[in-house]
């Protein structure tokens, strides 16, 4: 017969079966193809994925395992995602088996209640063979940048994961990351020195030891040992969980030393930190954290002494906790009213700020006043109104509590189950598709589509909350939806709208459509990250950050791996330890702001990372690693030596600002009020204190937010805390609840009554460290002169919404709502300020500070909030409106829930709407200061048609999905600066968004492929001028700029500074005339003077395209001094109404001596015989945000010496320097680009014989406390505004425009002026040069006077006619007429001919 017709006969009775069954097919779909080989340990335990389809569209897909009964081992099904339609329905079901030893074979029957299907699975289930395992690589014991002391190692020989319980080790815990890596650490001291790790698998006879961290001949000394408080047993705390703490000083050599505490018998975990090291000696603090209430309890602090451990401190404490107190009453006060869900209680204890959750599927914290409707001493009553969404899983409990998480006693909180106010049946939406694309970085723009029958308003992963404004295309029920992913977070799921069981979750299917796995890039399976890492070696083995920030850059490259794989590089010494317990095996959250992106530098096909170590920071060698995404990393010890490094720090500081003195102050009567407070003397001797905030509140419901400001004595320095009380008042106590304190460097110090999810550790950071003993130093009983009770709160008389529809997809999501409260019995409470409330689905709030108070009596004010509602928030359900927190002088606070208002008539909710193609920005990538090209990421940006940054239009080079594009081309950027992003799509402006460039390492190497040392350094940049710089005497190159050294100035150091009398003080307006001495020259004929003048002319608004709109010409000027060097002048810029509408105000100030000064954020270098102009300007009523001014000055400069002279200009700007590079020129910075701390800036060079005018324009200026670029440019031919005075070889002038971009409180710019003498005169060859020649025409002096004299009469005749007829045809500012005028006499009247 033949075969081919045997083949078709057995297809069509296959077929025929198939159908006869119903079309039920079941097969084994495990994503890991190794799943189903596992080695023993007792038994084998296997995760398994099946499919189920059957074309015949059962209502229900089942999996049954009974049929594995009794044999040894069990076997489960669990639903997962499934799908009908009217042909067939598929369901994936997860099998999990266990205790299988491999001597039957497990069946899976699938059945659709009409046939069955069966399914055999051929596991294996091996033994695990002596000598089957070997090692292949490992790591020493190092500390990690967690904290804790940990290696890494890898092995081979196994084609699974070689099982958990077989793996034993001493001191150490194992995890394993992937391709047989784990990460180990060890359990750190209990009172003695641990010996050497060692990891054990059991089964195959393979150990992995270690030597010792801790050499048994080390003895750490522990000296100079204080605790807080140094004397009192018995410790009341200030704040939960703020124990007492002490500090010693050390000579140990270790990042983590083998410290101890002992409390009774036991070691609990210790949390300790370094604060500062100088000479070798280590200052450490370290926390009592143990707290046993009511009891004394001894405390013992160990030390290594060699081999062993000894108590070198015992103390004991009786330690009692932060006692809150927030019990509800009555426990039956949930009430659901449709979609609104109000929750209700009150109680007769005071509340004292306790922090409160509530759970409703997710828990969400709430702080006082949020739903505080009424209170005082006497007690409270609370009542909040929430929203629901439509559906809702039926039925699921909300929890009232005030402990994290869900109630877990009637004490502490209440429950009550919410019901769907759609009662109609409702699947969960479904995950239909997906893609993953790499934009920049750690990030990817996930791209996908979810089929809903409800609309689709919130989609969730792990780390953050995305509205309907992830709407791609399509609808909010049948659409694609974009979210930008970042790796370096924790990633497993994402949710949509509440329903969690939608969720894809890592590595399993998400459809059982088309099997597609939910796998997060970068896909390592096939990558052996830890092994094939090579040629990894650092820039500079030694990093000095003694007073200063140094970078590094490490270079690393891999056998196998993609370039676009994203690595980041984090260096950190942990800021605490603590011994004895195990770490999250993920990048903690506070770590991400640390790590720095490598980038592939295809000149030296390696990777790089460039990174910057803060000053005065730990010293000794810092843990590193690098990360591929959250949970899969290599420690810095894999890379090898080459890639290892030293820090020296000889002033190391990582300790935060403290309270070294504090008194309360009493009542000071001032008027009808009296203050209250603290002087609290703020110390940090190293780094200096940087800034912070405290939060006061009272009993009686005020909250009062302090700022601190840094004062010029950054080391050490006392801050009044005030707070005014009005009188009458009620009797109250004022509590310091919050405070947080910064250094220079970010060390903070932190201290909340309530620390919440902090635990012991934040206590090393306490800045009451000096007053633990005294849990009242941070209270203040307000005794009132006179003294008012009022048990009514303020009530609210009219609300007004500036808008009852948003829409909160567009750049206009701005709302403002104003109301008047008053309180007619004891008036309001000054300066204890209300909140405003948006709520809106899945308990999600905003607040809406107020920014407007006007008190129109004691009684009665006017509040106004305005907040930009976040992209996407609130719809579809809308805003609910709420406001709490008003407070009254008889010591009641009050506030008015959703329902409330509503009740009162008031407006109580803003509808929202939702629109797709407006665009949004909400994220742009790192820029280096060399510019280059920058993502923007964010909604709506399909279709952009540019960029503008500054004054540059940008084009997109690069388009991924609806939510990035890429911007190319952007020049060099300033260090420091602030620079804002915008871009345009049709009609659509988007919002702006603000970035700093980050700074590059300098002496960046050129390794070669394979380096095995240090990569070399860069070629040297050669600077200008022979000999460079004019010499060692005058000036020395960095990276390819001059250094000049005072008196030399320019960009070869060969221009010579010359010291000239202060002019004379003009007091009409802020024009200068700068006179040089006369020359020294014995020969008359060479004799000059050479006068420069100054002047402000006119401030314009320009259009986006630079087009004016406005010209204002400066008139009138009001004059004051200052000192005798320094003089201000005020001006009034007014419209066409002759209203002013912003103000000008010019300061001018003559340096005599080199000095230095600071402006926006920048060290310069004042030469003698310099003038600055400081000039500001306020508040402007620009035409719209892409409007900018332009500041009009101008120059010029004249030379007595008529004949035979040269005259010239250049208009120079120089490139930005590095902070790095400013380091070492701190001393004396005069050539063109101030190498201090600045960036490039603009250079006026006007230039007649040997002489010139020299001015120096900053590009940078303050725009409303912001430190932003500034543009400056030569203006020629502008025929409203330029000189009319021809430039000749004895004259030149020339019109400088300084461009301001948008601002909304004030600018100020800081231009200045000298004049130097050069090596070499201006000649035919020189920029722009014009030349005189020597005159020789033969004629009597007599004949020449009658021939100037009629030419000058003639030339009055043909002046008079062209003012004449200019006035008539265009009446320019006869302001700007006369300073032309002034011009011309002043040259004719200073440098007449010697004919």
């Amino acid at each position: 017969m033949n075969p081919k017709f045997l083949i078709f006969i057995c297809f069509v009775i296959l077929f025929l079966c198939e159908k006869a069954l119903g079309g039920l097919i079941i097969r084994d779909v495990t994503i890991d193809k190794n799943a189903s080989t596992m080695y023993k340990q007792g038994g084998c335990s296997y995760s398994l994925t099946v499919l189920v389809i059957d074309d015949s569209s059962p209502s229900q897909l089942s999996i049954n395992t009974n049929s594995n009964q009794n044999m040894g081992f069990n076997v489960y099904a669990f639903y997962g995602p499934s799908y009908k339609n009217s042909t067939y329905s598929s369901t994936i079901f997860s099998i999990s088996i266990s205790s299988y030893s491999g001597d039957s074979e497990p069946v899976l029957i699938a059945s659709n209640n009409i046939v069955n299907s069966t399914l055999f699975l051929p596991l294996k289930c091996l033994e695990i063979q002596t000598g089957q395992m070997t090692l292949l690589k490992k790591t020493d014991m190092e500390p990690d940048i967690f904290g804790l002391l940990s290696y890494q190692f890898q092995v081979s020989g196994l084609i699974s994961n070689y099982p958990s319980g077989g793996i034993i080790g001493y001191n150490s815990y194992n995890y394993l990351m992937t391709n047989y890596v784990y990460y180990s650490f060890s359990s750190g001291p209990k009172g003695d020195i641990p010996k050497a790790p060692s990891t054990e698998f059991v089964y195959s006879g393979l150990s992995v030891s270690l030597d010792e961290y801790y050499n048994n001949t080390n003895v750490d000394s522990v000296t100079n040992f204080k605790r807080f408080p140094s004397l009192n047993q018995d410790v009341q705390l200030m704040g939960k969980s703020f124990v007492p703490l002490f500090t010693f000083e050390s000579d140990t050599p270790y990042l983590i030393p083998g410290f101890s505490l002992k409390v009774g018998t036991t070691f609990p975990n210790f949390y300790f930190r370094p604060i500062s090291k100088k000479n070798n000696i280590t200052t450490f603090i370290g926390a009592y954290g143990y707290i046993n209430n009511g009891e004394l309890a001894d405390y013992s602090f160990y030390a290594q002494y060699q081999s062993t451990s000894t108590v070198r401190d015992t103390f004991s404490f009786n330690i009692k906790e932060f006692d809150n107190n927030l019990i509800p009453v009555d426990t039956n006060n949930i009430t659901q009213i449709n979609n609104w869900l109000v929750i209700d209680f009150s109680s007769n204890s005071p509340y004292d700020f306790t922090p409160f959750y509530i759970t409703h599927l997710s828990t969400k914290y709430y702080n006082f006043p949020f739903g505080f409707k009424q209170g005082g001493t006497g007690g409270y009553k609370y009542s909040a109104t929430f929203l629901l969404p439509d559906i809702i899983s039926n039925p699921q409990n909300i929890s009232f509590s005030t402990t994290n998480g869900f109630k877990t006693s009637n004490g502490d909180g209440f429950s009550l189950k919410v019901y769907s106010p759609n009662t109609a049946p409702y699947n969960p939406p479904v995950y239909v598709d997906h893609k993953f694309d790499h934009i920049y970085d750690s990030f990817y723009l996930l791209q996908f589509k979810i089929e809903s029958e409800s609309p689709i308003y919130k989609i969730s992963n792990d780390y953050r909350d995305y509205f309907i404004t992830a709407l791609s295309s399509g609808t909010d029920k049948n659409g694609w939806f974009e979210m930008i992913v970042d790796t370096r977070r924790k990633f497993t799921f994402i949710v949509a709208n509440q329903f969690r069981f939608f969720s894809p979750s890592f590595d399993h299917y998400y459809s059982s459509i088309n099997l597609k796995t939910f796998k997060i890039p970068p896909v390592m399976d096939n990558i052996d990250f830890y092994n094939e890492i090579r040629d990894a070696s650092i820039l500079y083995k030694t990093m000095n950050v003694t007073n200063s920030k140094v970078g590094n850059i490490l270079y690393f490259n891999y056998t196998n791996l993609d370039i676009k794989t994203p690595i980041s590089l984090l260096v950190n010494a942990p800021e605490y330890m603590v011994q004895h317990i195990q770490p999250s095996t993920g990048l903690p959250e506070e770590y991400l702001d640390k790590l720095v992106p490598a980038i592939w530098n295809s000149t030296i096909n390696m990777f790089q990372v460039e990174f910057f170590l803060p000053k005065n920071s730990l010293p000794g060698k810092i843990p590193f690693a690098l990360f591929f995404k959250n949970d899969l990393f290599i420690l810095g010890q894999s890379l090898g030596p080459n890639a290892q490094f030293n820090v020296i720090s000889e002033n190391c500081d990582s300790y935060g600002p403290i309270f070294e003195n504090i008194i309360k102050l009493s009542n000071t009567l001032i008027d009808d009020f009296f203050l209250v407070g603290w002087n609290l003397t703020i110390s940090d001797p190293i780094n200096g204190f940087g800034g912070g905030y405290i939060i006061i509140k009272g009993s009686d419901g005020s909250i009062y937010n302090k700022t601190l400001i840094p004062t010029d004595n950054i080391y050490s320095d006392t801050y009044f805390v005030l707070v005014n009380i009005s009188i009458p008042c009620a009797k109250q106590t004022l509590t310091i609840t919050d405070v947080v304190l910064f250094d220079t460097e970010n060390n903070n110090s932190t201290f909340s009554i309530f620390n919440e999810f902090e635990g012991f550790y934040r206590s090393l950071f306490n800045p009451f460290i000096n007053f633990i003993d005294d849990n009242s130093i941070n209270k203040i009983l307000v005794n009132c002169i006179t003294e008012v009770t009022d048990g009514t709160p303020p009530e609210i008389i009219s609300l007004n919404v500036s808008s009852d529809e948003i829409d909160i997809s567009s750049n206009s999501r701005g709302v403002s709502i104003s109301f008047n409260a008053v309180d007619s019995e004891s008036g309001l409470k000054n300066g204890a300020l209300p909140m405003v409330y948006l709520s809106t689905v899945d308990l999600d709030k905003i607040e809406c500070p107020i920014t407007m108070n006007k008190t129109l009596d004691k009684f009665n004010s006017l509040y106004e909030c305005t907040v930009n509602v976040p992209l996407g928030f609130g719809y579809p359900y809308g805003l609910l409106i709420s406001i709490y927190g008003l407070v009254n002088n008889g010591g009641t606070f009050g506030g008015y829930s959703t329902a409330d208002l509503k009740g009162k008539g008031f407006a109580h909710s803003i509808n929202t709407t939702f629109a797709l193609g407006e665009p949004v920005i909400e994220g742009v990538s790192r820029i280096s200061t060399l510019g280059g090209e920058l993502w923007i990421t964010g909604k709506g940006l399909l279709g952009v048609d540019y960029a503008v940054l500054g004054s540059g239009k940008f084009l997109i080079s690069k388009t991924i999905g609806n939510s990035a594009i890429l911007v190319t081309g952007i020049p060099s950027l300033t260090p420091k600066l602030r620079y804002s992003i915008l871009v345009f799509k049709g009609a659509y402006i988007s919002n702006s968004i603000e970035f700093i460039p980050y700074e590059k390492v300098l002496g960046s190497p050129s390794p070669t492929e394979t380096p095995s040392t240090t990569p070399s350094t860069t070629p040297t940049i050669k600077c200008a001028g022979t000999p460079e710089c004019g010499g060692s005497l005058k000036g020395y190159c960095n990276s390819g700029n001059c250094v000049c050294f005072s008196p030399w100035v320019g960009v070869d150091c060969t221009s010579k500074i010359i010291i000239v009398e202060p002019p004379r003080v003009n007091t009409s307006d802020p024009s200068s005339e700068i006179e040089t001495p006369t020359s020294n020259s014995s020969n008359i004929e060479e004799t000059a003077v050479y006068k420069s003048f100054v002047a402000l002319i006119s401030l314009r608004e320009l259009d986006f395209n630079d087009v004016i709109i406005n010209q204002y010409y400066f008139s009138k000027w009001l004059f004051s001094e200052i000192s005798p060097l320094s003089s201000r002048y005020i001006t009034n810029i007014t419209n066409n109404d002759g209203k002013p509408i912003s103000q000008v105000t010019a300061i001018t100030e003559w340096f005599t001596k080199e000095t230095n000064i600071s402006f926006a954020g920048s060290d310069l270098t004042m030469n003698p015989s310099s003038l600055k102009y400081t000039i500001s300007i306020d508040s402007y009523p620009f035409r719209d945000k892409l409007c900018r001014l332009e500041l009009l000055m101008s120059a010029s400069f004249t030379s007595s010496k008529t004949d035979d002279i040269c005259s010239s200009q250049e208009f120079i700007t120089t490139a930005s320097s590095s902070s790095s590079s400013s380091s070492s020129s701190s001393t004396s910075s005069n050539s063109y680009n101030d190498n201090e701390s600045s960036g490039g800036n603009n250079y006026l060079k006007i230039q007649i014989g040997d002489h010139s005018m020299f001015a120096r324009f900053l590009k940078r200026g303050i725009i409303d406390d912001r430190t932003v670029t500034i543009d400056n440019r030569q203006i020629i031919n502008d025929d409203k505004t330029t000189s009319t005075i021809e430039n000749s070889g004895y004259h030149s002038s020339a019109l400088i425009g300084i461009l301001i971009p948008y601002f909304k409180n004030y600018s100020i710019i800081d231009p200045d002026f000298s004049v130097i003498i050069d090596h070499q005169s201006s000649s035919p060859s020189s920029p722009n040069s014009i030349c005189s020649q020597t005159s020789n025409s033969g004629l009597s002096k007599s004949s020449l006077a009658g021939i100037i004299i009629g030419g000058v009469a003639f030339f009055f005749v043909i002046v008079i006619c062209i003012i004449y007829f200019l006035y008539k045809s265009n009446p320019v500012p006869f302001k700007l007429i006369k300073q032309r005028i002034f011009l011309s006499c002043f040259i004719s009247k200073n440098f007449k001919s010697k004919y």
